[in-house]
């Protein structure tokens, strides 16, 4: 009696050649990890190992459980030692099962027997897949039901030796999984179409695609989509700019549609015609279509096509847009049946047609293992061509940094990767960086078959440049001005220049993005433009020669100065969030705009000295310190700002801010005092309180709390008597924090709750969240943990909505000291790590060392006081070789804690001391960080 069941019939690839390369002793220990994992995955998913060779004959009760017993034994063959590959066949029908007897399995029969066709047919399923991939019969696809709704792909029908009828092929997209690919044709099996009452093989669909030489790489999403659009819309172009596969792409897209149209697929290569009206003739003759007398021949051509279902890819249209426009529209009315895939650059505006951005091939992120460069389609592709040109080529981990730069830096570019690739054969990958530099003169040599335009980057962007008009020529190479993204209002005053208005610039830019040499980003706040940096670099070089590039970079920067400080008003008040983040979008415009001011011969050098006025606070808040104290260092350097007093005066203070920032409060005292002397000859009250309003501070953290005492009073008494009610906030905040170091609890308390009162009625969210910190600090060290957690929380959240980073990780640390205070050393590992990091990457020293002393209390409660000792010696090192004191009330707990770990050493502490003594400020870090990932603090 036969009955319903799940055959899943798995196969290794390529396991003989792997036997001849590693010999019969390791490959019989890499088969035992094979069966290891793959019966142990048996029971979690309710299978039954019924036959094994180099793969298995699985049974299973329900299709789902095949399905997810394949997607996990893929998974464990890639994490063997030496990685594996299956292919797997999976097929749903009526069994028999036999039970041996007892002898003729003891005499090595196995313990069931599997009979019918189900069996065949799971291993015909299986002949046909690639390593990595699972097939479904369409019986196991109909068994699946709702399980794979939407989820599964069609591999189109297969005509196999033996069977009489085809079969159709499935597979289930995963949606973290890599290519959906077709199975290719073999000697037993091949793909069919139907064709009236018959299957025609595929290859037998008449076609002129070119034989592609070299693999196909990536693109999986777009394939996807694009051809689900072709099911939607009879015409569909894809849009981009050169270099980015767009013919590739399609000649993919077409070769994997063959089956659906029976009548044909035609690649229209319209790249090596001048003239439009050959458009008309180069398609003809493409479809064997010829002219009649007394016809026209758009009239014969459309006839032809009437009753015929064909895709047709009309590739490279942008210089003939007319002509081919033409041709779509008189062939989209004619031929219902047909389909058009358009390759250009500039959309063909016709009506019903769609249009699918290509864009660049996405990058690995910054801080990519080599597992997450091996599975990026740039990588791949690069690695993949470079094989081509060096034998041996591969990705390896010594590598890695240096391809994830290559690619990165060309923009997943295709054929910027594939000319860079083709260096190979001379130069290394650092190599190849070293010189991308100059990238034009670099990535040539593409393949000589191709068209010239093609085989260097200069030529192909040479192309797309002389198809633009004189207008769009110019606005192109203003906006190579621009360092980075930039918005509409920057185009607009920074390009409109004679001849251009902004006028011109609003339609020139929108036609630029339609040619596909600006890229538009929508955001919630407007739309954002942006260059590749390889147009960029060429809109640059046109600039300079135009003899433009001084006009352009001296509105660039004064735009900018107006953004600078936009930035500085803005966050100054309740939307310090937005703006500190506008600053972030726009700082590579900024530092540009510096640039240039800085250098220049006449007064436009005193903007350089606003910028770095107006950036002070965004440079503190965002992390940015020791950028700017680099732009103060410079401008400090420039005879003309040193010989005037007032810009001399706030630059020093903008350095002295900055420096303090740092915990380099030795640098900001000195700062602080020339520039004091300055301000007092130049007798601006404003100008005096903010020198002793930060000098309070900075006096206070090197331990002279009495000299802060009396610079912070006379800092409020200016700013009151000034009317200047955010500095009062301020300086409010300061005496407070005197008061608390100083031990005058009630004293400080009336300060903190009048900044408090003050800030919230400004909307300052910087003074509100220092405010609440303090309080929070304040609470703590009374005992009150419920008020102090309280307090905390408001200044996190406060710092969060105004995205002021620094603010953030001081709010952090103090959580996970609160944490640790109450035994939570779970939690406050999460909280000191991410603090940690924060502070380190905005150099806050000071508060890094606090945090590390934090992270001893932490190990110790772990149980590691062996690592706690150790880092105990470090960060006592580090504050000495910084010259930073501990408040009294933190000194006498850290002096407790190093008690303690001394107690419990023994004769060992010495050695450990002195281990911990020898870490840098790096090793310190990775010891901690490496505390808070382990697994007691999840």
């Amino acid at each position: 009696m036969s009955e319903i069941r799940a055959l899943l019939l798995t196969d290794v690839v390529d396991s003989t050649h792997l036997s001849t390369l590693l010999g019969d002793h390791d490959m019989a220990r890499l088969w035992a990890a094979h069966d290891r994992v793959a019966r142990d995955l048996l029971p979690l998913h309710g299978g039954r190992e019924i036959d094994k060779t180099d793969g298995m004959l699985l049974l299973f009760e329900q299709v789902g459980q095949a399905l997810a017993y394949a997607r996990a034994y893929h998974a464990a063959l890639a994490g063997l030692h030496i990685p594996l590959k299956a292919r797997a066949g999976l097929h749903v029908g009526p069994v028999i099962l036999r039970e041996n007897a007892q002898d003729d399995v003891a005499r090595g029969a196995k313990p069931l027997e599997v009979e019918g066709l189900a069996k065949p047919t799971a291993a015909r399923v299986m002949a046909l897949a690639q390593g990595g991939q699972t097939l479904l019969s369409a019986e196991a696809r109909q068994a699946l039901g709702e399980l794979a709704a939407g989820r599964v792909q069609s591999h189109g029908h297969w005509l196999m030796k033996g069977v009489a009828e085809p079969l159709e092929l499935f597979e289930v997209v995963v949606a973290d999984g890599g290519a959906i690919a077709a199975p290719p044709d073999g000697d037993k099996s091949y793909r069919v179409a139907r064709v009236g009452e018959r299957w025609l093989p595929i290859r037998q669909i008449p076609n002129n695609l070119p034989e592609q030489l070299s693999s196909f790489i990536g693109r999986e999403r777009e394939l996807g989509e694009i051809k689900q659009r072709l099911q939607q819309t009879r015409l569909l172009t894809l849009l981009g700019m050169g270099g980015l596969g767009k013919t590739r792409l399609s000649l993919q897209v077409a070769n994997e549609l063959r089956a659906e149209f029976p009548d044909g697929v035609w690649f229209l290569d319209l790249a090596p015609l001048r003239d439009g009206a050959l458009v008309l003739a180069e398609a003809a003759q493409v479809l064997g279509v010829r002219e009649e007398p007394g016809r026209p021949l758009l009239q014969t051509l459309t006839a032809h096509l009437k009753t015929r279902r064909a895709l047709i890819v009309m590739d490279n249209c942008e210089h003939l847009l007319q002509a081919c426009a033409s041709l779509a529209h008189a062939l989209l009315k004619a031929a219902p049946e047909v389909r058009l895939l358009a390759s250009s650059r500039e959309a063909l505006h016709v009506p019903g047609e769609q249009a699918y951005p290509v864009q660049p091939l996405p990058l690995p992120g910054r801080a990519a293992g080599i597992a997450e460069l091996a599975a990026s389609t740039a990588v791949r592709l690069f690695v993949a061509r470079a094989q081509a040109h060096k034998f041996g080529f591969e990705l390896t981990p010594e590598q890695a940094p240096a391809i994830a730069e290559l690619v990165t830096r060309l923009e997943g570019i295709p054929l910027a990767l594939e000319l860079a690739a083709a260096r190979v054969r001379l130069l290394s990958v650092a190599d190849i960086n070293k010189r991308l530099s100059d990238r034009y003169k670099l990535l040539t040599g593409g393949d000589r078959v191709l068209q010239q335009r093609q085989q260097t980057l200069r030529a192909l962007v040479d192309w797309s440049h002389e198809l633009l008009g004189e207008a769009e020529q110019q606005l192109f190479r203003r906006l190579g001005v621009f360092a980075s993204g930039f918005d509409l209002a920057a185009a607009e005053q920074v390009c409109a220049q004679a001849p251009l208005d902004s006028l011109d610039v609003l339609d020139l830019l929108g036609s630029l993005v339609e040619k596909s040499l600006v890229l538009m980003d929508t955001a919630p706040d407007g739309a954002r433009y942006r260059l590749l940096e390889t147009l960029r670099e060429y809109a640059r070089e046109k600039l300079v020669q135009a003899g433009e590039e001084a006009l352009l970079e001296a509105a660039h920067c004064q735009h900018y100065f107006g953004v600078a400080k936009q930035i500085r008003n803005g966050m100054q008040g309740p939307e310090q969030g937005r703006w500190a983040e506008c600053g972030d979008v726009e700082l590579d415009n900024l530092r540009a705009a510096f640039r240039f001011a800085l250098q220049a011969p006449d007064e436009m050098v005193f903007v350089a000295a606003k910028m770095v006025i107006a950036l002070q606070n965004f440079w503190i808040l965002r992390g940015h310190v020791s950028e700017g104290r680099e732009q103060v260092r410079a401008l400090l350097g420039v005879p003309r700002v040193r010989a005037d007093d007032f810009f001399h005066a706030h630059a020093l203070y903008v350095g002295a801010c900055l420096a303090d920032a740092q915990s380099d409060h030795d640098a900001a005292l000195r700062l602080l005092a020339i520039s004091l002397e300055l301000r007092r000859q130049l007798s601006n009250p404003v100008d005096i309180a903010a020198t002793l309003s930060t000098m309070a501070v900075s006096r206070l953290r090197s331990g002279d709390a009495v000299s802060a005492l009396g610079a912070g009073l006379e800092a409020l008494a200016l700013f009151a008597t000034a009317g200047h009610r955010v500095g009062e906030s301020i300086a409010l905040l300061q005496l407070g924090q005197i008061e608390a170091f100083r031990g005058e609890e009630a004293q400080a308390r009336r300060h903190l709750q009048a900044a408090l009162a003050l800030a919230r009625e400004l909307a300052h969210p910087e003074t509100e969240a220092d405010v609440e910190a303090l309080l929070g600090q304040m609470a703590l060290a009374a005992g009150d943990a419920e008020a102090a957690g309280r307090h905390f929380e408001r200044a996190l959240q406060i710092c969060r909505a105004a995205a002021d980073l620094r603010g953030q990780a001081n709010a952090l640390g103090w959580q996970g000291r609160l944490d640790l205070l109450g035994g939570r050393p779970g939690p406050a590992a999460a909280k000191l790590g991410e603090a940690l990091v924060a502070f380190a990457a905005f150099e806050m020293r000071e508060h890094m060392l606090t945090c590390l002393e934090e992270h001893v209390e932490l190990a110790r409660q772990l149980g590691g006081r062996d690592g706690a000792l150790r880092l105990a010696a470090a960060a006592e090192q580090l504050r000495a070789n910084a010259q930073l004191k501990r408040s009294a009330a933190a000194q006498q707990r850290w002096t407790a804690l190093l008690q303690d770990l001394r107690g419990n050493a023994g004769p060992a502490f010495d050695v450990l001391w002195q281990q911990g003594q020898a870490w840098s400020t790096e090793q310190a870090l990775r010891q901690a960080q490496a505390l808070t990932a382990s697994p007691n603090c999840r």
